[in-house]
């Protein structure tokens, strides 16, 4: 069917036909294993509820609540948690048909080809479209099928408007953001949600959810974040009474002012007040700004990358690390008594717990080497020992590389696997021994690791099956110390998968305990420069 008024070469979907495949949904916990999936054909991921990471080859997205992302066929994907909550999603897969000439021909190649387009903040869940057509799945009768069909086809509707929308969806999303600058700006005047509603034109309702999808604050609570970060501004630099700092901030009530205060950072006014003036305001990884103490005695560390503390002289209590896995939580903390505590980790609801207990710090052990000693060292005033630290390590680091490709030669390629957390098979990526074997001058990692590499990933579930496809020439196996771990380990060394390896052929696996080198710090790599060369020495004689 053809209309005199449309010109055919500006439409793109209009030459495809829709057949839906297969829906399910999932519910995975927070331990349950997400391998890599391959999608054989066109592929719908939709987040209903949880927040996670998704990876399309060197590709990385945020996967949250109401986010849809298109897979095409040949693709793969895989799914990591972020929280300890599970993670909900539904999976549709359907065929695309392109009309021609004569029959219509299966379409295979990418038909969405910017993943984002589908997930701008301001655009309506379709939780609803998705339920109704779980619900119609099960057809029985061509009628039902009919229906079925309907349903999914309107789906499709909604998806390619989305996609193809260019002006209204991106107007709401701008004049929300105006809003958000307008009580950055105004914070003193009196704001409520139904002004900041009808500025933005949008429902008082849909103007929340879409606030709070967009800052994880509801549009009041952001308002006196804003307002009692402004407040320990005016505390900082004045002796003024607290009426007069709580009017200039926009609160009308003193003891209001003083109540919210207390809540959102713990301390009342005047003991904040008090307390500032012995601490140094940092940023931590996570932007928050927290005012620690000048020279902290008592230094709790959640994390795997303690070393870059101990090589800049900062003390830890009990000279020790605690897992931030198994053991962050708020009874060991408080127990300790730290004056400042450090976390491996972007739970912001654990971040809020921790806090509460001494000044904490959010701290990115995945980051290199280089980024973590130097923000580090800025925290601490060590910022000289942090450059003079990395500048002998790199030197060092040069020298060992030459030594090696003298009986190496250059692409020579190299992986690391260990189990962790029971029977689950990781190939590392930019965190651990890994990062040191991947140097310019050093080994190079096998395609698969280039591509979890790429997307920034400090590691990849694999299975036994696909460890062939992870493997380099070289292989550096990770002895964990957790029983089921080290048994499994033990069951792949048996197994017909482990013997047919070209690494195990050639003998070129070497076996390291995890616990003790498997991690990137900056005082495990310094042994590391002494301890790979031992490894290595066959090759280097």
């Amino acid at each position: 069917m053809k209309t005199s008024d449309v010109n055919h070469d500006m439409l793109f979907f209009a030459a495809f036909m829709f057949r839906l495949d297969h829906l399910e949904q999932r519910i995975e916990p927070r331990d349950h294993i997400m391998l890599e999936v391959q999608c054989g054909k066109h592929t719908f991921l939709i987040c209903e509820e949880g927040e996670g990471h998704l990876y399309i080859g060197t590709e990385h997205w945020p996967f949250s609540t109401g986010h849809i992302y298109p897979i095409s066929p040949e693709e793969a994907y895989q799914l990591e948690h972020r929280s300890s909550k599970h993670l909900k999603y539904t999976v549709m897969t359907y065929d695309v048909f392109q009309a021609g000439s004569g029959n219509p021909e299966q379409y295979t190649r990418p038909l969405f080809q910017n993943r984002t387009r589908l997930n701008d903040r301001a655009a309506v869940p379709l939780h609803g479209e998705i339920k109704e057509i779980y619900a119609s799945r099960s057809y029985k009768n061509d009628a039902e099928y009919s229906h079925l069909n309907t349903l999914f086809q309107r789906w499709m509707e909604r998806i390619i408007t989305r996609y193809t929308s260019t002006g209204s969806e991106q107007n709401l999303e701008s004049r929300l953001a105006s809003t958000i600058q307008y009580i950055d700006e105004h914070y003193a005047d009196e704001i409520s949600v139904q002004k900041l509603a009808s500025m933005a034109g949008i429902r008082p309702a849909l103007y929340t959810t879409m606030f709070r999808e967009r800052t994880a604050h509801k549009p009041l609570d952001y308002i006196n974040h804003v307002r009692i970060q402004h407040a320990k501004e005016w505390l900082r630099k004045t002796d003024a009474p607290l009426r007069d700092i709580a009017g200039r901030v926009g609160f009308k009530d003193e003891y209001y002012f003083s109540r919210r205060f207390r809540q959102i950072t713990g301390l009342s006014p005047r003991h904040y007040d008090r307390s500032i003036q012995q601490q140094t305001m940092v940023k931590d990884w996570l932007g928050h700004d927290v005012h620690i103490p000048a020279n902290p005695e008592r230094v709790l560390f959640f994390g795997h990358t303690a070393g870059d503390l101990r090589v800049l002289g900062i003390p830890l209590l009990g000279e020790q690390a605690y897992d931030p896995v198994a053991h962050m939580n708020v009874e060991t903390a408080s127990r300790l008594k730290p004056d400042l505590i450090i976390m491996d980790s972007e739970d912001e609801e654990q971040y809020e717990q921790l806090s509460r207990i001494a000044p904490t710090l959010a701290y990115n052990s995945h980051a290199s080497l280089d980024e973590r000693l130097t923000r580090a060292g800025s925290w601490f005033g060590r910022q000289n020992k942090a450059k003079r630290w990395l500048s002998s390590y790199e030197k060092q680091l040069v020298g060992m590389w030459e030594k090696i490709s003298k009986a190496i030669p250059l692409g020579e390629t190299a992986s690391v696997l260990t189990y962790h957390r029971g029977a689950r098979l990781f190939v590392m990526g930019n965190i651990g021994l890994a990062p040191l074997l991947y140097h310019p001058l050093g080994f190079r990692p096998v395609h698969k690791v280039q591509e979890a590499l790429a997307a920034g990933r400090a590691y990849k579930e694999i299975s036994a099956d696909e460890v062939h496809e992870h493997v380099g020439d070289y292989l550096f196996l990770m002895l964990p110390q957790e029983p089921a771990a080290r048994h499994a380990t033990e069951r792949l060394l048996q197994s017909p998968e482990w013997r047919n390896l070209t690494a195990v052929e050639q003998g070129r696996v070497y076996p390291l305990e995890e616990l003790v080198w498997n991690s990137g710090d900056a005082e495990t790599c310094e042994q590391l420069l002494e301890k790979l060369p031992d490894l290595l020495d066959n090759h280097l004689q």
